[in-house]
């Protein structure tokens, strides 16, 4: 993997991870409601969505270089 794309995946899952602790943070002591609760998880669906995009693409480069 090129040193760019190594770089823009580290620099996706940093955001990634501070946006995963400030939904904790903001959404802690929300009312548990059907609205609360949607928007959560559509964050929560981004975060996995990026990760995994990630990780395919770690796993689609170490495919090409066997």
């Amino acid at each position: 993997m090129d040193k760019e794309k190594r770089d823009k995946i580290i620099k996706v899952m940093k955001s990634v991870a501070e946006d995963m602790g400030n939904d904790a943070r903001n959404f802690d002591g929300q009312p548990f409601d059907g609205k609360t609760v949607a928007a959560y998880l559509g964050n929560l669906g981004a975060g996995v969505t990026a990760v995994a995009n990630a990780v395919k693409t770690i796993l689609e480069e170490a495919k090409d270089e066997e």
